[in-house]
């Protein structure tokens, strides 16, 4: 699993989530509201919906004529109805797909505390005593999840294999399903908002082309506020497009990153035997005197094949520690620093050829004649240099198509498997996945 993930992992600096699809099941429906008014079919489809979330309470409420703001009690328990209808592994994408859900919880326990106490029917009040438990620890750990995201979000990702590498456990399956929710709920609103946005500028670009056809026929000059609105709104609407589009590809990014690190951690951590050996490699180089030897050594470690992920990741956790502590002297913290990031530098270089010519196709722009020539470059023979910001490498048509095919193979066996690597190929960007298809045609047309 390791190699075929590792492989995988070459496409991860450009994600976005895929269509998350599951079989619908339904618990036992809930009782229909204490007011006993029908519910229009405008918020009986929010409350069905697949893409349900908190704010279909407010739809139900809406139509109920009441204010959703207002907190009514109404409103809590249209609320409670959509969690009760809904399976319980269903709940984390619902409140991490919500905005509000923060300053509705409170006056939701509350109502089912008071919804409890009040029950004479004793099957219901278990039913509610249950939900309310249950969602209090949902709800906690999706408050949990939204800090840590935050946290990973306000550190540098140069940090981030010490993050992981010191603090595991808290990277759970739920945390990255999580994201994975998070992610679904920006492409919804996003989807959402265009489409909303759309109808409204069609209307507005009409007005304003009316305004103009008239202005003309009346001889008179062309309305200029008017062109000049439909191209400020046009503006507008794009640069909010590029402002969501970075937002959720950061956070695929960052999403994929982590399961990477993730990755790597558990494999490295597997053997005792490789963890010790890390942790003595790791002291040797602590007792070099010069950062020069330090370069020495780690290249001298390279070759013999001791520099692996597990030592990079003590590094990296070494380098956390003393990073975030006042405690360290800075020379102490640039030491630390020079040597994670010279391993990193390092270790980077040892990957296959093949491996780093793909990377840089895949960073080219999506033009088949870029992608073409390119390619060109990477199969034609010379000199393979090395400087300090680049590399000059060639390969065989042939050896590229295999790194190809067992990235798309690794993708697509990992689909859809509950393991920490099916979650990494759930939120591989299928933009990029495509563009790997589009270079392996090339390959097979132009090439072989």
């Amino acid at each position: 699993m390791a190699d075929a993930f590792s492989m995988s992992r070459v496409a991860s600096t450009a994600i976005a989530p895929r269509a998350r699809v599951r079989r619908a099941r339904r618990l036992a429906a809930a009782p229909p509201p204490a007011s006993g008014r029908p519910v229009s079919r405008r918020a009986a489809a929010a409350e069905s919906s697949g893409e349900a979330s908190v704010e279909a309470a407010e739809s139900v409420a809406q139509d109920g004529g009441d204010d959703p703001d207002s907190g009514s009690p109404e409103m809590f328990d249209n609320l409670a109805n959509i969690f009760l209808k809904r399976d319980q592994e269903d709940w984390i994408g619902l409140l991490a797909s919500s905005e509000r859900w923060p300053t509705l919880r409170n006056g939701f326990f509350a109502r089912l505390k008071v919804r409890a106490a009040e029950e004479e029917d004793p099957e219901e009040m278990l039913r509610l005593s249950r939900l309310l438990r249950l969602m209090q620890g949902t709800s906690e750990r999706v408050a949990t999840y939204q800090d840590l995201l935050a946290e990973v979000q306000d550190t540098d990702e140069e940090m981030w294999e010490g993050m992981v590498t010191s603090r595991r456990a808290e990277f759970t399956t739920e945390f990255f399903q999580f994201l994975r929710f998070k992610l679904e709920a920006l492409v919804r609103d996003q989807a959402s908002t265009s489409a909303t946005r759309s109808a409204a500028s069609r209307d507005a670009e009409a007005e304003a082309e009316a305004v103009v056809a008239a202005s003309r026929s009346e001889g008179a000059a062309p309305n200029d506020r008017a062109t000049s609105d439909m191209k400020n709104a046009r503006d507008e609407e794009s640069r909010s497009d590029a402002a969501a589009d970075e937002a959720r590809d950061d956070l695929a990014r960052l999403a994929s990153r982590l399961l990477s690190i993730c990755e790597a951690f558990d494999e490295a951590t597997k053997d005792t035997e490789t963890l010790e050996n890390a942790a003595k490699n790791f002291q040797e180089l602590l007792q070099v005197e010069t950062l020069e030897e330090m370069n020495q050594k780690i290249d001298e470690m390279a070759v013999e094949g001791k520099l692996d992920p597990a030592l990079v990741l003590t590094a990296a956790k070494a380098y956390m520690s003393v990073k975030e502590s006042p405690m360290v002297e800075e020379e102490v913290k640039d030491v630390m620093a020079h040597l994670y990031f010279k391993m990193k530098e390092t270790m980077g270089r040892q990957q296959p050829k093949e491996v780093r010519i793909l990377k840089h196709l895949l960073a080219v722009g999506d033009d088949p004649r870029d992608i073409r020539n390119g390619l060109e470059e990477a199969f034609t023979p010379g000199p393979e240099l090395t400087t300090e910001d680049e590399d000059f490498l060639f390969c065989e048509a042939p050896a590229l198509l295999t790194t190809i095919d067992a990235v798309l193979k690794a993708y697509e066996q990992q689909q859809g498997k509950a393991s920490i690597t099916g979650q990494a190929a759930e939120l591989m960007q299928p933009e990029v996945i495509e563009k790997l298809r589009q270079i392996k045609g090339q390959i097979e047309g132009n090439f072989l």
